[in-house]
Formats: C-alpha cells, sequence, structure tokens
C-alpha cells in the first residue's frame, strides 16, 4: 500500500527540481541534452557568495537547499559498505574484511546490490515523508569502500578494509564499488554523463594507519617503490573510470613523506586527476583533514587554518569540506576573497563539481522518463528482506574461513543420537558483535546460538554458559587480567558445564570494544581472560572435541593445544551465527581464505624491540608484514590460507611467457577428489623474472 500511495503523487506535487512547470525548468542546468559539466557550472554561476560557501561546506553533515532555484538538501553521512548504516530495519551483510575473505567478487557485488536497492528505498521512503524536502538522503556514502591496506594487525579499522594484498583490494573494492553505484550511461559515447544509483566516496587517501588515528595523525614515511607497488593500487583500480570510477575520495588527516595528501599537488593531481584520470570529487575527513595540516603537521611552518584552506584549495583541489568546522572554514574563505588570495572562481568550480555529485545520482531529473532509479525500478518489500535475509547468510557462511580440523572432525553429524553440545563464550550470544562497525540496525541478529538451535537433529541437544563477557579494551581496570566477581561465576559455571557435553563450542575474538575506529591494539594476543577460559576448558576436558570458533577482524595468537577444529568468522552479519553454524553441520563446506596475516606473539615481541609502529608504511623493515615480506618464523597462519572439507587435486600446471606482449598465460586443472560437492579458490602468486616490469 505504502508503494501505490507513492506512485500516485505526480512530479509537480512533490516538487522534484526540474519538473516539467517548475520555475526553473527552462534553465541551462535543467536542460538534460547539456552535459553534467554544463549544467553544474550553470548553476553555480548563479549562486551567491553566502550560497557558494553553504554548498561547500557549512552544513554538516548535510548541505543546505538553495530554495530560490528548487535545490534540495543532501547528505553525505552515511557507510555503505555491508549495508547502510544510520538506519533501522535494514539489512546487514558480513563486514568488508569477512567479504574479502571469500576471494569471491560475484558474491560482493550482489551485496552492494542489496545495500544499493536499500539505500534506493530507504531514500524514496524520506522524500515521500517530507513531501520532497529531502531529496539525496541515503544517497550519498562518505564512508564507501576502503582502499587502505590491512598492513598491520594492531590498526583497529582493519574490519574495513578488504585485506593486505593490492590485488584482492583491487578486485573486491572494484566488485563492491561497481554494485554500489550502479553506473548507467544515458548518453551515447558519454562515460562521463553516467547515472548513479548510488555515489561512493573511496577512502581514505591515503596513509591513514596509525594508533588512534582520529585522534593522533602520524607523518608516515613510505619510498616511492612501496607506494606504487603497496599502497596506490587500491586507489587507482576503485578511482579509473574503466574500472570502479567512484564518484568521490576522501583525503585523509595524515602525512606522507612531509606532505599533507589534502595539501599534496602530487597525490590529488598528478596521481589522482593526470595518471588515474579520475574526477572524483575530492572530500575532507570530518574529523578534520584541513584542520590538522596546522594542528598536528605545521605544515611548511603553516600556525592557522586559514593558510591551510589555501594549501588544500590550491594544492589538493579540496572541493567539498566535510567536518566540524565549516563556520570557521567560511569566514577564512571570505577573507581570502576579499584580498584576493583565493578567488570566487575557484569556489565556484568546487560546487559545481559537488552539483555534478548531485546530477549523477539523478538530483535533478528525477522526473525524467530516462531517469533509470525511479521508485517503481524498486520493490520496496527488499527493504530488510527475506530474500535480503537469505543473501546475508550465504554471505556469512562464505567468510568463514577453516584454520584447523584434526583428524577431519568437522563437520558435525546433525542426527548423531544424543549428542550433547556445549556453548559458551563472549561471542556465543551476542548481537552487536556480529555487525560490528558502521552498520545499521537491522529487525534482529541471528547469534551462534540461535543457529545451532535452529539447525542441530531432534535427537541433539545444546546447553549455553557465558564463560565471559570480557571484549572490553585494556583501558578498562582489571578488565584483561582479573575477573570482577560476576565475571569470576560465570567463569567457572563455563568450566564446570562443560564436562557435563560430547562437543564443546568456544567463542573468543575481539570485537569491538577491542578494535574499531579510534582504538588499536597494543598485543596480537587475546584478551588474557578469554586465554584463560580457553585454558580452563582444555583442561577440564581433556578427551572431549573442542572447537574454537575466533570473532575477529585482525588476527589473533593463542594457544591451539586440546582444541580440536578452529574457525575463524570475521563480522558475518546479521546472519553470522547462522553462517558459522551452515559451516560447523556442513551445509556449507568452507571455501574462504584468510585475507591478511595471522601473527604470533614473536612478531609483536621483536615489532616492540625494533620500535614499529603502525605508521610505518615499509613493510619489508624488521620484522617484516604481510605475507609478501613476512618471514616464517612470525606466522600463526599465512594469507591465503584455509581448509575444506573434500579435497582438491591441481596437475598439468602450465606457464607461458609471452616476452613481446609481456603477457603470463598460467593454466591448470581442478578436480574435487573428495566425497562432498564444494567450491575452492585458486590462488597463483608469482614474481616476473629479473629486469622484466609487471602489473596484474
Amino acid at each position: 500500500m505504502e508503494l501505490l500511495a507513492a506512485t500516485v503523487l505526480s512530479a509537480t506535487s512533490l516538487n522534484f527540481t526540474c519538473a516539467p512547470g517548475s520555475f526553473e525548468e527552462s534553465l541551462p542546468f535543467c536542460n538534460q541534452s547539456l552535459s553534467f559539466v554544463q549544467r553544474s557550472a550553470d548553476l553555480a554561476s548563479r549562486l551567491s557568495l553566502d550560497e557558494l560557501l553553504d554548498y561547500w561546506g557549512s552544513s554538516y553533515p548535510s548541505t543546505h537547499p538553495v530554495e530560490r532555484y528548487n535545490v534540495k538538501s543532501w547528505s553525505l553521512d552515511h557507510s555503505c559498505t555491508h549495508g547502510v548504516n544510520k538506519a533501522n530495519n535494514v539489512s546487514v551483510f558480513p563486514h568488508s574484511l569477512a567479504q574479502a575473505a571469500s576471494f569471491d567478487p560475484d558474491l560482493v557485488s550482489r551485496i552492494g546490490n542489496a545495500t544499493m536497492t536499500e539505500m534506493r528505498i530507504l531514500s524514496w521512503k524520506e522524500y515521500y515523508k517530507t513531501g520532497g524536502a529531502n531529496q539525496g538522503s541515503f544517497l550519498s556514502c562518505d564512508g564507501g569502500p576502503m582502499a587502505n591496506t590491512a598492513h598491520d594487525p594492531r590498526w583497529g579499522r582493519n574490519s574495513e578494509t578488504y585485506g593486505e594484498d593490492p590485488y584482492l583490494i583491487s578486485t573486491i573494492g572494484t566488485a563492491a564499488m561497481n554494485a554500489l553505484q550502479d553506473r548507467r550511461a544515458f548518453k551515447e559515447g558519454s562515460p562521463d554523463d553516467q547515472y548513479y544509483a548510488t555515489r561512493q566516496t573511496n577512502t581514505i587517501y591515503l596513509g591513514y594507519h596509525s594508533a588512534r588515528p582520529d585522534l593522533e595523525p602520524a607523518d608516515m614515511f613510505v619510498t616511492n617503490r612501496s607506494l606504487a607497488d603497496s599502497y596506490l593500487r587500491g586507489y587507482e583500480a576503485l578511482q579509473r573510470p574503466d574500472k570502479g570510477h567512484a564518484d568521490g575520495i576522501m583525503c585523509a588527516m595524515s602525512s606522507v613523506n612531509g606532505v599533507p595528501p589534502c595539501g599534496s599537488e602530487y597525490f590529488m593531481k598528478t596521481i589522482l586527476r593526470d595518471t588515474w584520470n579520475s574526477d572524483a570529487l575530492i572530500q575532507t575527513d570530518c574529523c578534520d583533514s584541513i584542520h590538522t595540516m596546522n594542528s598536528e603537521f605545521h605544515f611548511e611552518n603553516i600556525t592557522t587554518d586559514y593558510e591551510a584552506l589555501k594549501i588544500a584549495i590550491d594544492r589538493g583541489n579540496v572541493q567539498v569540506y566535510y567536518g566540524y568546522r565549516g563556520n570557521e572554514f567560511i569566514q577564512d574563505w571570505k577573507y581570502h576573497i576579499g584580498n584576493g588570495t583565493l578567488s570566487q572562481n575557484q569556489l565556484r568550480d568546487s560546487v559545481a563539481r559537488i552539483i555534478k555529485s548531485q546530477m549523477r545520482i539523478g538530483l535533478f531529473d528525477t522526473w525524467s522518463p530516462s531517469y533509470p532509479f525511479k521508485n517503481s525500478s524498486f520493490d520496496w518489500s527488499l527493504l530488510d528482506s527475506s530474500l535480503h535475509r537469505q543473501l546475508a547468510r550465504e554471505a556469512a557462511g562464505k567468510t568463514v574461513v577453516l584454520l584447523q580440523n584434526k583428524e577431519s572432525f568437522l563437520p558435525l553429524g546433525r542426527n548423531e543420537d544424543g549428542m550433547k553440545i556445549f556453548l559458551t563464550g563472549p561471542f556465543a550470544d551476542c548481537q552487536d558483535c556480529y555487525v560490528h562497525s558502521y552498520a545499521g540496525n537491522p529487525s534482529y541478529v541471528t547469534t551462534l546460538r540461535d543457529g545451532l538451535a535452529n539447525s542441530m537433529g531432534p535427537s541433539s541437544s545444546l546447553s549455553y554458559s557465558l564463560g565471559s563477557n570480557a571484549t572490553c579494551p585494556p583501558t578498562v581496570a582489571n578488565c584483561w587480567t582479573v575477573p570482577n566477581s560476576v565475571e569470576e561465576q560465570a567463569f567457572q559455571a563455563a568450566v564446570s558445564a562443560s564436562r557435563d557435553s560430547d562437543v564443546i563450542i568456544l567463542t573468543l575474538g575481539l570485537g569491538v570494544d577491542v578494535e574499531r575506529e579510534g582504538l588499536d591494539r597494543t598485543t596480537v594476543e587475546l584478551p588474557p581472560i578469554q586465554n584463560a577460559l580457553l585454558e580452563e576448558i582444555v583442561n577440564a576436558n581433556p578427551n572431549k572435541k573442542i572447537i574454537l570458533v575466533l570473532v575477529s577482524a585482525s588476527g589473533a595468537d593463542f594457544n591451539t593445544t586440546g582444541v580440536t577444529s578452529i574457525l575463524y568468522a570475521p563480522y558475518g552479519g546479521e546472519e553470522g551465527g547462522s553462517g558459522i553454524a551452515d559451516v560447523l553441520f556442513g551445509d556449507v563446506v568452507p571455501s574462504a581464505r584468510l585475507p591478511v596475516t595471522f601473527y604470533n606473539t614473536k612478531w609483536m615481541t621483536d615489532a616492540i624491540s625494533s620500535n614499529l609502529t603502525m605508521p610505518h608504511f615499509d613493510l619489508d623493515l624488521t620484522p617484516r608484514r604481510t605475507y609478501r615480506y613476512i618471514t616464517p618464523n612470525y606466522v600463526k597462519y599465512s594469507f591465503g590460507f584455509g581448509l575444506s572439507y573434500t579435497r582438491f587435486l591441481y596437475s598439468d600446471l602450465v606457464v607461458n611467457f609471452d616476452k613481446q606482449s609481456k603477457v603470463v598465460v598460467v593454466k591448470f586443472n581442478v578436480n574435487n577428489d573428495g566425497d562432498r560437492d564444494g567450491a575452492e579458490v585458486s590462488q597463483v602468486y608469482f614474481s616476473p623474472p629479473p629486469g622484466i616490469k609487471f602489473t596484474v
């Protein structure tokens, strides 16, 4: 009924910008025969100085409307990589790093498409709810696909990345970007004039890998080789028009080789514009990238934000300020324009690029018959739907990595008579720990306790005890070392209850209280209380099968003695518990692989002794980082590792290298030699011959 009520309203009754019969219809910025560049330049040329400044950045997180031209406000403030955040009753899919663990671009594309669909439905619902006042809600994500590398296990934002490998980041990130934006050309031969279902800002360019980065921006030093080989490739893939073609890019509040990216002509013009041919809208980080040029780095001996603004505009061409100091920077703009140190034309050019983004998502053409993303194009019942929940469950299962399976104990037999399963640990029955950060609010979350109860056979039984709720950071007094009285009771109750079982499933991990934006780790171990729970459970049950489920993004080192099977389940979303249960019972044969290296405690010890901090970008420093540079003595589990319930045989490997074309062709046969159907992720690792430059 809601959809039918919406569709009977006319374009004029909803006051669409540029609709037939409107005042602005005859103006060039409404003329669809012109390019987006021409149309946006026309509207920008009509705006007063105050209107231009409002557009540029006074109204975080939304712009002011321009009522005299019927231009609506729009919001930048969403994250969209595993479902849209800041919304209720929406689907939440596995987090970005979990998606990368699937090594499956098609799955990632389907997640992106489902997220895009829900964003469009939410936008239309808001539009009709406000009678057309809010036209751009839920269509712009400042937290779009991230191209940063997960090169250090201590970084709190590894869950938001697509792993540590530049090729994996490029492949999975591009799949996500293309699905979320769903670009559609409406002029033959004009790739620039494409409608986007949503617009995504590619984050966070460049060098945003420091301890508590929102509080302590870092100056990072990195060689040109590491920049080209490791750190720029993901951004390049997401920015190039023939690949991801992200509509936006966020310049980080860091400094790379002494130059903040927002003020770097090399990064913002030579690389982004000239080399990659990107036309992305350059926006600041909200916390914020211009202010820190002065407050943290005193770049080129500046002492005021006023000076930082001029550098950002002149060199970095920052086109939209997205932060908390908008009013202050507006006054700085006025001062610059009055003194002639910045021009109103520079401001107008920046605003024209913002308007172009609005045009890409259809805010000026919603009324048009040629517009591909009308409300009638979407089935509104898909919002938080059973179909999307099925996809969330499929994705959750396909992102679980099997790390250990002694004696091929898993999968569990669903119909084993009288099997008693005992479940414990802080991630067994919590909801927030599966959706993690930057997520919306689903109608419900299926925990592992729920998933097991729904999957077990009628003759099996499931018992549960909390064990420990300690996922809090070490800044909380005694949290990681000494349980309080309530924790101690839960701890002992779990150990006691575990004795009356056949199979023990122990959930351990990190969670949002240990790893997230603004909260990095100082260790690669589990919280000590969790290690203690693991030790006590193992000691109390020397002859039983113990399954450890690790819920985290970054890896953790722990004692595997006495543990039969180990699953890595990196924040699986609203159906995370079902996905784990599907793997445990064999409904899903695991095919996921680690998107990051798991480091051991020796690596951490040597990192401290060699003063290796996260801001160091050179991966080959001792002790080395990522699978391409690390030595085996530091590895607990390697990048790309993952087991299956079946066996695959590789044969007939042929490698042909054409020196003239510099093309390498690799061929081989893969056969399933086991007794279960399953999927296999084939991985090829190689180094080019000496003297040969090679790209993937």
